[in-house]
């Protein structure tokens, strides 16, 4: 490959663009105003629903769950009080049931310490009761004679209402969401996020301040409609500083006006047009993940531009003509330009092996704004920048080398003095940092990839640090097939068995009296104690089958109306709910598998299903590292093989290779030997950071085989190279840096993180291709001989 005949291609491109520019630019603004007249059909879609392909198996248990007993989601509300038995606190619970029922959307019913069932005994056998069904007595006598009851039942006491009378828990459940083109008819907001307004509406509203309580709430409904409305906001922040600091970089750098405002202006304009497509075409955008290819396609088309307006700058005070010198820019810079693109397009694409449904909207996301910047940028710079008068030619060192131009300078030098120091350094470095890679983890914990510093965040964590509450759960089902199979004896206890095991889980929420884990057992013991004399010794699962279909049948009669929250009107499926405290991702992959190996165990006619909010997690952190794998693995074969095609050499190609195994070596030992895990949005950064970094080794070979085409000698050749496009490698990744390093100064954890990390990846790419790129060059001499230098 000749990159001198390549860089006549592009020529004649620019010329047909100059000759053509008016009609170029009306193409530009229809364009900008089909993207813009797009956003406002722009939806904020719920990532949760978006993790898993309709076909996967955690997607049609969790569909098949939610056909028998409706919605995973619940929605909890912590109420702490000095008593909750107090009058104030009972009618204040109460009146929060009620409001939630009416108000949000998909409510289905209340569990509450003032709508709870209690099987007491009667001379007649026994009767569902609620104390407080009627009203909310003011006596105090009475109110203890309710709290000794409810005290005393082991279904309730320290599940629903902490021993120590302190704390109570209010859980409303949901119906089963409806499909999404039947809620899309009506509506543009998720069911979820409909849910979850109604809910933070009812629980906030100033009605319910009191110096005798507080409320706490928590859920997924909930709290993912914070964090939505959250990092709608946070989104806006570091876009915005990360835009600020992108102008004040263009200022320093390029101190020109026009230098200025036309790449400020293709950056908003190319973003708008990709979001805005999208809204056109009813793809939803994931607020957690949207500025990822916002500030990508800043960094990028700033990159870019940076590229174009210095060789811009450069030719026209040689030739002081603009249209000749806006030609010649981009002769000089397109095919790097369109390379580079074309490989970040690849590598950002790899996302789409992933298995992760957000994230392979990241993926097309991100590769629609490198395409359309790049469209953007090497269409409209030229144009823009050729418009106005020429001026007088001058040597382009009029007054000699700045001192960037010296340090360029004394660096190409340094490498070609000291290339194979620099190789053997960069072998030395890399084996010492690279054992940190082993020691990387991944972890989908809430609390540590937000951070405590989010106020929600905060009020979540202490929900899980109290007596009762809990912020994720999941459920199991054993389904039997079988008419009447969970009246077996021996079926319930081995039921109980593997709850008891679960109770015990490092994960499940409890003290010590009870854990948090609900079933049809609660209801069975229960009714058997009071069926003697509420003897406790009774709590147990009756021995006898008949026994038991005459407790269910009594209960359902005496006016129960919980058992077929846990059951099926069949008898055949069994259903738990067990609550968790915190989220391990190891940890709960460990629980998940001990509940399947018990189930094939003891259950070896039965289907065990596990779904719910954790197992979504566990399966989430699952598919991060199989996924991460694959990514890389594609990102870098991809790359590999463009390499090699665009320079017709495997020599070359792996050369260009090399130095961006750099960024990914160091960030993955920082990671391992700091504890920073992998996570959905950190997962992201190493795919496309290579896509990125390898943007300047494109440049930087090119550049060199361009000089060597030239002058014949690869040390004239990487002299020059330095000289021509070394300020403006270090200036686009000073402009990355930044972007991505507005990051840092999020509240959110994880933002933070991914910011140092990707600014720590694009310098050390940087110092990789400034040392170890021309290194390798001039050591290998990768570039076909030729008798004599091109003209």
């Amino acid at each position: 490959m000749k990159v001198r005949k390549l860089n006549l291609y592009f020529k004649r491109l620019a010329e047909f663009q100059i000759q053509n520019r008016w009609l170029f630019l009306l193409f530009a603004l229809v364009l900008t105003a089909v993207g813009v007249s797009g956003l406002k059909h722009v939806d904020i879609v719920n990532s949760r629903e978006h993790w898993f392909d309709d076909n996967e198996d955690i997607e049609i248990a969790r569909k098949v769950f939610e056909d028998q007993f409706g919605n995973n989601d619940t929605i909890g509300v912590l109420i702490e009080s000095e008593d909750v038995f107090h009058p104030e606190v009972l009618k204040t619970i109460k009146d929060l049931g009620d409001a939630l029922i009416r108000k949000v959307p998909y409510a289905d019913e209340v569990h509450s310490l003032t709508e709870l069932e209690v099987v007491v005994g009667t001379e007649d056998g026994i009767r569902v009761i609620n104390p407080f069904e009627d009203e909310i007595p003011q006596d105090p006598q009475k109110l203890e004679e309710i709290r000794k009851l409810i005290l005393s039942r082991k279904a309730l006491a320290d599940k629903l209402v902490s021993k120590d009378s302190t704390e109570t828990w209010l859980s409303l459940s949901l119906v089963e969401y409806p499909p999404e083109k039947e809620w899309k008819k009506t509506t543009d907001t998720d069911p979820m996020f409909q849910a979850g307004e109604a809910a933070i509406a009812v629980v906030t509203d100033p009605r319910w301040k009191s110096d005798r309580y507080t409320l706490k709430a928590a859920g997924l409904p909930y709290s993912e409609t914070e964090e939505r409305d959250f990092f709608a906001k946070e989104a806006k922040t570091r876009v915005l500083s990360g835009f600020v600091a992108m102008i004040v970089l263009l200022i320093v750098f390029l101190r020109s006006v026009r230098g200025v405002v036309v790449p400020v202006f293709t950056t908003v304009m190319g973003i708008l047009v990709v979001f805005g497509i999208s809204g056109w075409l009813g793809f939803g955008v994931d607020a957690n993940m949207m500025t990822l290819p916002i500030l990508l396609g800043m960094a990028l088309s700033v990159s870019y531009s940076i590229h174009l307006v210095n060789a811009f700058k450069r030719k026209f005070t040689e030739n002081g003509n603009r249209k000749t010198a806006a030609v010649a820019s981009v002769e000089e810079t397109g095919w790097p330009i369109f390379f580079t693109a074309f490989t970040t397009v690849g590598s950002v694409m790899s996302f789409a092996a992933v298995g992760i449904v957000t994230i392979n909207w990241l993926g097309y996301t991100c590769a629609a704004v490198v395409i359309v910047d790049f469209l953007f940028v090497v269409s409209l710079i030229p144009i823009l920048m050729s418009f106005g008068k020429g001026r007088k030619a001058k040597t382009s060192h009029a007054g000699g080398p700045s001192p960037f131009d010296r340090i360029m300078a004394s660096m190409g030098g340094f490498v070609l003095k000291h290339s194979k120091a620099i190789v053997v350094c960069f072998v030395i470095v890399t084996v010492l940092i690279l054992p940190g890679v082993r020691y990387l983890t991944v972890e989908m914990d809430m609390f540590r990839f937000m951070g405590l510093k989010i106020p929600y965040v905060k009020r979540v964590y202490e929900v899980t640090q109290s007596q009762l509450g809990s912020y994720i759960t999941y459920n199991v089902t054993v389904d039997f097939d079988k008419l009447d199979a969970i009246k077996d004896p021996e079926t319930l206890r081995k039921f109980d068995e593997l709850l008891t095991m679960v109770g015990d889980f490092e994960l499940t929420k409890k003290n010590e009296n009870a854990s948090s884990v609900f079933s049809i057992l609660d209801i069975i013991k229960e009714t058997n104690q009071t069926l003697h004399d509420d003897d406790p010794a009774w709590y147990k699962i009756p021995d006898d089958r008949n026994f038991i279909a005459q407790i269910l049948l009594l209960y359902e009669m005496s006016g129960g109306r919980k058992a077929f929250d846990w059951i099926d009107e069949e008898y055949s499926i069994l259903r738990a709910q067990v609550n968790l405290t915190q989220f391990k991702a190891n940890e709960i992959v460990r629980e998940l598998d001990a509940i399947k190996a018990f189930s094939e165990k003891h259950f070896p006619n039965a289907r065990v299903a596990e779904v719910g909010g954790a197992v979504q997690f566990a399966e989430l952190n699952k598919k991060i590292v199989t996924g991460e794998i694959k990514s890389l693995i594609t990102a870098l074969v991809v790359i590999g093989i463009l390499l090699i095609l665009a320079f017709g050499s495997l020599k070359i190609g792996l050369i260009g290779m090399i130095p961006n195994f750099a960024p990914l070596v160091v960030i993955a030992s920082y990671m391992g030997y700091f504890d920073s895990p992998l996570d959905m949005m950190t997962m992201t950064i190493m795919p496309m950071l290579l896509g990125i970094a390898v943007d300047d080794t494109i440049h930087f070979i090119n550049q060199i085989k361009y000089e060597f085409e030239k002058c014949g000698d690869y040390s004239q050749a990487i002299r020059n190279s330095f000289s021509t496009i070394g300020k403006t490698l270090a200036m686009t990744t000073i402009v990355l840096s930044v972007s991505f390093l507005m990051y840092v100064f999020s509240p959110v954890s994880n933002m933070a993180r991914i910011g140092a990390l990707a600014s720590l990846g694009f310098v050390s790419a940087l110092l990789s291709d400034y040392f170890v790129t021309p290194s390798l060059i001039l050591l290998t001499r990768p570039f076909e001989t030729q008798k004599k230098p091109m003209p």
